[in-house]
């Protein structure tokens, strides 16, 4: 959860601060969007218990993950882009544990 403040906080960067190369543009927004709603989703993923909710969930997160790592590789935003990657193994943990499992 603290790589996806990490990607937020690099997309809110590269959008209002200049010589970025994208200050200005959408897709610095809607790749910190991305970081936010996986904020969220792995917020309410430790919350659910039903088997089917963790399923979308981790559904839902891992084509957020991929888009949004997406959108900051073509934006060249390389510490966003490491932050999603640390979002990724944090990803495969939780998919390879156990289902009760609060981590």
């Amino acid at each position: 959860m603290v790589s996806a403040l990490v990607a937020l906080g690099c997309g809110l960067y590269a959008y209002f601060a200049p010589l970025t190369g994208v200050t200005g543009v959408w897709g610095p927004l809607a790749a910190a969007f991305g970081a936010l709603c996986l904020l969220l989703g792995a917020a309410l993923m430790v919350r659910s218990r039903a088997r089917g909710a963790r399923f979308v969930l981790m559904a839902l997160i891992a084509v957020g993950l991929l888009l949004s790592a997406l959108a900051a590789f073509l934006m060249h935003q390389w510490v966003m882009l490491a932050a999603f990657a640390v979002c990724a193994i944090g990803w495969i943990a939780a998919l390879s544990g156990p289902e009760g499992d609060l981590a």
